[in-house]
């Protein structure tokens, strides 16, 4: 993340964190819609920077790292999920990187893109990226509005294994619809590392996967 980002996280505490976590996970968007409108105008902040900042770090730097994308796609509330990638792509840019943009010598535009990008990518402790969750759950409106936003099909969790893969070897409904458009819309994929992992590896992993799942499915937090 920016240097601006980075800040931002200083200045959300574990608990303020906490409550966006939760209101993702539990599906409830005027709590969620409430909470990001109240800390944009009480840091001075936008929204897509409360939204980006909001990481499952706690103050000791453990946590499972997951943001608050990974909630929706685990659970395949597009609701929630539409939410946050409009703030995140609608958010005016802070003053600070419209600074740095202009002292680079590059487009304000065009570095806001790329850290939503990094933001629509990013990877849990287990290497799971928003889309690997939504793949391998089945949640294939989510798994579009992901791709659409950039999410990068070719990343590979700590499993070795990219979305499609995790998809295919997932027992979900819908999953291996979720797998199939994959391959067929993102021409950028190719299956490398994820595809050639044996069956075997695939189900000793499953357990560890399920449980990461889980973690986020739970309504409890």
């Amino acid at each position: 993340m920016s240097t601006t980002t980075d800040t931002t996280t200083s200045r959300l505490t574990a608990d303020d964190i906490d409550d966006l976590i939760y209101a993702c996970r539990t599906g409830n968007l005027e709590w969620l819609s409430e909470l990001v409108t109240a800390w944009s105008a009480q840091l001075s902040i936008s929204e897509s920077q409360v939204i980006t900042s909001a990481i499952d770090i706690d103050d000791e730097g453990l946590g499972s790292r997951s943001c608050l994308l990974h909630y929706p796609a685990a659970n395949g509330n597009l609701e929630i999920m539409t939410y946050l990638l409009d703030r995140i792509s609608t958010s005016p840019p802070s003053a600070v990187s419209a600074n740095d943009a202009q002292t680079n010598g590059t487009s304000t535009t065009s570095k806001t893109e790329e850290e939503h990008r990094r933001f629509v990518n990013t990877q849990n402790v287990n290497g799971n990226t928003p889309l690997h969750w939504a793949a391998l759950n089945g949640h294939i409106e989510v798994v579009k509005a992901l791709v659409k936003a950039g999410a990068d099909p070719t990343i590979v969790n700590e499993a070795g294994r990219d979305a499609v893969v995790e998809a295919e070897y997932s027992s979900k409904e819908s999953a291996a619809e979720c797998a199939n458009w994959l391959l067929k819309e993102c021409e950028i994929l190719e299956r490398g590392t994820g595809s050639q992992i044996q069956e075997g590896q695939a189900d000793a992993d499953a357990g560890e996967e399920s449980m990461d799942v889980e973690r986020a499915t739970d309504g409890a937090h």
